[in-house]
């Protein structure tokens, strides 16, 4: 008899499967020392630098398929390489501990400075320690790679870390069920990054599923249905048949243009953090980049790439993408992620501090450089995308006023003009999405960056679990800010784009094309989906949905109006 467990929505599509069992490594943190105190000193200190150089290895190898969410390894290996871990755990060995129990009391120590942080994002990190110290645990034991399933399963554990997710073989995992985390946690967005279905926060998960057993996972509705009896295996067989066969039919759709049923155009872009992606995005038919990630470019370099080593990246990218507007995103650094040449003082509260067009405007020089990079790669002779330029994290229309100014002087030092070329700004800080109506004159278009704006909104991190419930773009509210923002755009003859996740999520797509939103820039993956919903809903449709969830009593019910009406339920 089958059991059925809820968990949480965290990654859409089905699966159908056998489950591979990813158990938790035991170590002995009680282990005596095995060797005189130097020598333990140099187990771990060996331990702490294989971790750290792996982890920088796996950002790097999978920055391609994973953009900016490989930044999550490169945190985890400052933690391995933080000297303060392993003073810590010198001084363990020096009060007699061996290496495993001086690593573990070190990582143990360090999570509690974080947890106790005053601020919040430090406070969130402190669940990434674990990851890493096991890490360095099951280095020290000597244990080998981590074993991965050898046919195509769902993968099943208590919570599945980062980096076992980005080690497993893509092609053999049908699904992903945890029981921890939640949507918003590192191995949900990694999941939905890969396009795996997944669930999680499945109660008894580990308790009810051993390796082998079939299991039928619905990354929609948050089920995992352990030992499926015939009827139920027969549904899920339909439905990934269906699944399949509606992928086919969405290829088809690639050289059709984004458009709602009675013909209203919604560009749908493709988010760009590699050339990977350049070339995923021509697969399914993206009409361009709302959002070319560069800041790879600085923070895996030593010191500042040259203009010439950024102008050739950005080439490439506007060469894969011809015909269409090409949105790079200005270095988004600074603060949580700082850069390696550039020396600044630590902030105790790096989300608010000097990041984005922030540090472009403190650091001119590297912006000035940047920029002249980006007009280097436009070449008006060669058939390439059409260059657009976006700075981030602007809060006021003084910061726009200046960035202009350094794009005038990036223009006179490469002796180029700046016709044709559109600038703009992201908008993810609430007093930007306020003062919209002073900003739009000064630009060419706006991009809404929902992650940022809703987890300032809210002022609550969105990576973590416990207050990942409160930031919803959704909410009555929050389409009622966005409808100001859109407004005062196109008030201006400004367009407006949206780049964040939610920009293919079926909701809240919804509701950004009732609301005016011109262009939808999503993972490539999600362009095709999208584009068939819209031709099935006309926009009149959307528009009333739109203003009924803006009137609704609360998120939920904002939700269900905006999903029912692209569904056709509305």
């Amino acid at each position: 008899m089958s059991t059925t467990l809820q968990g949480r929505a965290s990654s859409p599509g089905v699966a159908l499967a056998g489950a591979f069992v990813i158990h938790k490594l035991e170590v002995d943190t009680e282990a005596a020392a095995t060797g005189t105190p130097e020598e333990e000193k140099a187990r771990v200190d060996a331990a702490l630098e294989e971790v750290e150089n792996t982890l920088t290895e796996l950002a790097e190898s999978k920055r391609d398929t994973l953009g900016d969410e490989a930044d999550i390894f490169l945190a985890h290996a400052d933690f391995a390489g933080d000297p303060e871990i392993a003073d810590m755990a010198h001084d363990a060995i020096d009060d007699g501990a061996g290496a495993n129990a001086a690593v573990s009391a070190a990582f143990d120590s360090f999570r509690k400075l974080l947890e106790s942080s005053s601020d919040e994002y430090l406070a969130g990190r402190a669940t990434d320690i674990d990851d890493v110290r096991d890490q360095v645990l099951a280095v020290l034991a000597g244990a080998q790679d981590a074993p991965v399933p050898i046919e195509r399963s769902v993968i099943v554990a208590h919570e599945l870390t980062p980096s076992q997710t980005a080690r497993l073989p893509r092609e053999l995992i049908a699904g992903v069920a945890c029981a921890a985390g939640s949507p918003t946690s590192h191995a949900a967005i990694l999941a939905r990054s890969l396009g795996i279905p997944a669930v999680m926060g499945v109660t008894d998960l580990l308790a009810d599923v051993s390796d082998g057993l079939l299991l039928a996972l619905d990354g929609e509705a948050g089920t995992v249905i352990v030992a499926p009896g015939a009827d139920e295996r027969s549904s899920y067989e339909q439905r990934i048949a269906e699944q399949e066969e509606r992928n086919k039919r969405l290829a088809e759709l690639r050289d059709v243009p984004g458009a709602t049923a009675d013909g209203h155009r919604v560009e749908l872009a493709a988010n760009i953090g590699g050339l990977e992606d350049v070339e995923a995005a021509g697969e399914v038919g993206a009409e361009g980049s709302g959002l070319v990630r560069t800041e790879f470019l600085f923070q895996e370099a030593a010191e500042e790439p040259s203009i010439e080593e950024q102008a050739d990246f950005y080439a490439k990218v506007l060469a894969g993408l011809p015909g269409h507007r090409v949105v790079f995103r200005t270095m988004d650094v600074g603060a949580d992620k700082p850069l390696p040449f550039v020396v600044r003082d630590p902030e105790e509260n790096p989300a608010l501090g000097v990041r984005g067009i922030r540090l472009g405007l403190a650091e001119p020089a590297l912006l000035v450089n940047q920029l002249r990079a980006l007009l280097r790669a436009r070449d008006p002779d060669a058939d390439q995308g059409r260059l657009a330029i976006m700075f981030p994290l602007v809060s006021t229309p003084d910061e726009v006023r200046r960035a202009r100014e350094s794009l005038v002087a990036a223009a006179e030092a490469e002796g180029v003009d700046l016709d044709g070329i559109e600038v703009g700004v992201m908008i993810e800080v609430p007093a930007a999405a306020l003062s919209a109506h002073r900003i739009a004159p000064l630009v060419d278009f706006f991009s809404v960056g929902t992650n940022d704006l809703l987890q300032y909104l809210f002022a609550a991190d969105r990576l973590l679990a416990e207050v990942a419930d409160l930031p919803d773009v959704c909410d009555p509210d929050v389409l009622r800010l966005l409808s100001g923002v859109v407004e005062a755009a196109h008030a201006n003859d400004a367009w407006v784009g949206v780049c964040g996740e939610s920009a293919a999520e079926p909701a809240s797509a919804a509701a950004y094309v009732g609301l005016g939103i011109d262009e939808l820039s999503m993972t490539p993956t999600a362009v095709p989906q999208l584009k068939d919903a819209l031709r099935h809903v006309e926009l009149a449709t959307l528009r009333g949905a739109v203003a009924d969830a803006q009137n609704a009593e609360d998120t939920t019910a904002a939700r269900k109006i905006l999903r029912a009406a692209l569904s056709g339920d509305g």
